[in-house]
């Protein structure tokens, strides 16, 4: 009888516990899943980009704005690639609540410092010709049931409509994905100039700045010489990567980040002791069965594969099934409200670390059975009765 068979006939032999360790295995990796995706969302997802993409704003905070002539002296510093500016807009669709993440940009050097932003030659080449055009990310445009073409009224929290009209009207010019898969941001960008020749409030100044950088310049270097270069003018700057941003802004909200790795760690230790325990339990039950296993000349090696195999089938089918729930609730979430999160669904490298969990799991929860099963002596084990 083979090593597999083995294991199988095992846990059909203990059908119930089975079943209730690959549950707990299960509901413990699909809380690995949920929060994984939100860690690596709120860490900025791929930080291949956006560590090196630069947003200075001003020092007195994100909701204050800056003159758009600043860009004159920033144009100045050194080692600097494409700079583009953005002023966020407050855009909703018919209610205030379908308020989603919105920006008046410049087109064409704001697509330049987002290469992450992926679409269709035809889509940028529309974007970039017209004024009223909107870029908006895949999961709003599925939301609202936004198509290339459609024509859609805004309205905005911060400034009045166009005088003459009841809204900002936009044409969608196209739908964007990111290369950032789950951890990219939802948002949609219009015209700057658009919204800067129509606006009653604020004219000429911007919100940030967003630049990139030449090769061999460092996020921290360039920073510090762009602000150092606006702090005699009236209007000094903060400058910081997207990355350092994006983690600022969450961490007003507390060290969200390692209390969901203190969460997962704690339910992974728990987890651990509980399937070592009942694989452990299941050794002891059958220590006959192993002493029988000895005597037909099963080498320690192959108990030990036999053992090993059997907590390993418990952790990664629980975790498959796990990651597959979590997946799912996810894609739900993320779809219900794309005005408010990223993309979550599971990023590969969280299902990575889910992979290498669950082999490590399996293989400490291993240990304590193995053992037993190693130590058990033909002569004591077919003393005991068969259960």
């Amino acid at each position: 009888m083979n090593e597999l068979n083995l294991i199988w006939r095992y846990h059909r032999f203990f059908k119930l516990r089975s079943l209730l360790l690959t549950a707990a295995v299960a509901l413990a990796f699909c809380t690995f899943g949920i929060l994984g995706a939100l860690r690596y969302s709120m860490n900025g997802g791929d930080n291949s980009i956006a560590s090196r993409r630069l947003m200075a704003m001003s020092d007195a905070g994100a909701m204050q704005v800056l003159p758009l002539s600043s860009i004159d002296t920033i144009r100045k510093v050194e080692g600097l690639e494409t700079i583009s500016y953005a002023t966020w807009i407050g855009l909703y669709y018919r209610e205030q609540s379908n308020m989603f993440m919105s920006f008046a940009v410049e087109p064409q050097t704001w697509l330049d410092t987002h290469p992450d932003m992926v679409m269709d030659a035809d889509t940028r080449k529309t974007f970039l010709t017209d004024k009223r055009a909107i870029l908006v990310s895949a999961d709003i445009a599925d939301k609202f049931g936004w198509k290339k073409g459609d024509s859609i009224p805004l309205q905005s929290l911060l400034f009045r409509p166009p005088h003459g009209e009841r809204a900002w009207n936009h044409i969608v010019a196209g739908i964007f994905d990111s290369t950032k898969g789950a951890g990219s941001r939802n948002f949609a960008v219009t015209h700057y100039d658009f919204l800067n020749e129509n606006r009653d409030i604020w004219k000429d100044t911007v919100g940030s700045f967003v630049i990139t950088l030449k090769p061999h310049v460092t996020a921290d270097d360039a920073s510090q010489r762009i602000d150092t270069a606006l702090e005699t003018s009236a209007w000094p700057s903060y400058t910081s990567s997207d990355q350092v941003f994006h983690n600022e802004f969450f961490a007003q909200f507390g060290d969200i980040v390692s209390m969901i790795e203190m969460v997962v760690v704690v339910t992974f230790c728990a987890l651990m002791l509980m399937v070592s325990s009942g694989m452990a339990l299941g050794v002891r039950q059958r220590r006959r069965d192993l002493g029988i296993m000895r005597v037909i000349g099963y080498s320690n090696a192959r108990i030990l594969r036999i053992v090993v195999g059997q907590t390993m089938m418990v952790v990664l089918a629980g975790a498959a099934l796990g990651m597959l729930v979590a997946f799912a609730f996810n894609w739900a979430v993320t779809s219900r409200y794309p005005e408010i999160l990223p993309h979550l669904y599971l990023p590969v490298p969280v299902m990575g670390q889910a992979l290498v969990i669950g082999i490590v799991l399996s293989l400490i929860a291993a240990a304590i059975p193995a053992y037993i099963a190693l130590r058990t002596k033909p002569v004591e084990a077919m003393a005991e009765e068969a259960i």
